[in-house]
């Protein structure tokens, strides 16, 4: 096979993996009714379960990326899509709110392992020019997002409810293990101390001391932060308040996010160029301008189809600039401890996610207002901190 040829398979396989997190989800969403009703749970009840994936997801990152600088990529990414297809198949029986919950803990688990050697090994093959490539990564993955809450709610309408979705998510696991099982391992120099606590904190120290990855992770964690809270509202909007069925809000939801596609493709052309900072620096301002636009709107016209779509399309334009060029930030400067920086950048994305979804759970009413609201804190959060943060790492290069 030519080496073009391994590299697209290779390049296929990433996209499937970086995209195991966000397919697990967005699948699930015009279902999260439906499902709190199968269960005999309380109104709501799903965003727990959606913030516990989110907190195992993103806590899982800390510690499987130094894993896979220890061990190797391959063994981590075999024990972690295992691990999801079991937790998975633990969803799709569950027969309590609590169960499902200790099902999608696990999944993240799982799920979160894929995406940082994913991440890791996207640095090992592609070095230096990593950045495009990460780039590609996020495109792919999202085109599959794109399409997930679509494909999502016509499972759920035509095919058996949230349990045939789940059961989808199986599916996708399982073709994902296969592929797995044909990757030859990428990480040939290993560092046999990476994984052991004190060697742990100290690499994270060291890392952290450069202030180009604290800006990153703050801009990760406030755009996701601002993505998810709209992410794990809008379906309680569109389809309880504003009556969407299942199927259009997937629709829906498939073209808000076609943004990220076009910030994706953007970045992927102009990040060797322009360089990671310019990229994340303007995308965090489309975020919070997107952001602050749904507010208004909100506020003075109420709550809308048009009008609570159309500025997420502007934030999710952002986003798909801040999301691949904050991890390539992170990442491609740090080639012996690329597991590390991408699991912590993972942490930072995810963290912000998790914060969004408890606030979000906590403030949640019969309206629109706390989805929107936190969807503008965020986004007008990261916007601020991250220009401070940059003003600060350049005034620190010219001394």
């Amino acid at each position: 096979m030519h080496t073009s040829t391994r590299s697209s398979v290779l390049l296929a396989l990433l996209i499937g993996l970086c995209g195991l997190g966000e397919i697990s989800t967005q699948l699930l969403i015009p279902s999260l009714r439906e499902l709190e009703s199968g269960l005999g749970a309380a109104p709501g009840a799903s965003l727990a379960a959606l913030s516990m994936f989110v907190a195992a997801f993103g806590l899982g990152q800390l510690f499987f990326g130094p894993l896979s600088d220890r061990l190797g990529r391959r063994p981590l990414l075999l024990a972690g899509v295992g691990t999801y297809v079991l937790a998975s198949l633990w969803m799709a029986y569950a027969q309590s709110m609590d169960q499902f919950i200790v099902g999608r803990a696990l999944q993240g688990l799982g799920a979160c392992a894929a995406l940082v050697v994913a991440r890791s090994i996207v640095r090992d093959v592609w070095k230096e020019r990593a950045g495009p490539i990460m780039a590609l990564t996020v495109i792919g993955m999202l085109s599959t997002i794109m399409l997930s809450p679509v494909i999502g709610g016509l499972i759920a309408t035509h095919a058996g409810g949230w349990r045939a979705v789940v059961m989808a998510t199986v599916v996708f696991g399982a073709l994902a293990l296969i592929a797995s099982l044909f990757f030859k391992e990428t990480h040939l120099q290993r560092d046999p101390q990476a994984g052991r606590l004190k060697t742990l904190m100290g690499n994270y120290a060291t890392l952290l001391k450069g202030s180009s990855v604290r800006s990153f992770s703050v801009a990760i964690a406030c755009t996701y932060g601002a993505m998810f809270s709209f992410i794990a509202g809008s379906s309680r909007v569109f389809v309880g308040q504003l009556g969407l069925s299942p199927t259009q809000y997937g629709l829906l939801f498939g073209s808000i996010v076609s943004g990220l596609i076009a910030g994706a493709v953007y970045t992927n052309r102009t990040i060797i160029k322009s360089g990671p900072e310019k990229i994340v620096a303007l995308g965090t301002g489309l975020v919070a301008v997107g952001a602050s636009l749904s507010l208004i709107v909100h506020q003075f016209a109420g709550p809308s189809v048009t009008g609570l779509m159309l500025p997420q399309v502007l934030l999710t334009l952002g986003a798909g600039m801040v999301l691949p060029g904050s991890v390539a930030g992170a990442v491609i400067p740090n080639p012996t401890r690329a597991g590390l920086a991408a699991g912590f950048i993972g942490f930072a994305q995810m963290a912000g996610a998790t914060v969004a979804g408890l606030l979000l759970s906590r403030l949640q009413d019969d309206t629109a207002f706390a989805m929107v609201a936190l969807n503008a804190a965020f986004a007008v959060a990261g916007f601020v901190m991250f220009r401070i943060m940059l003003g600060h790492q350049l005034r620190a290069a010219h001394c």
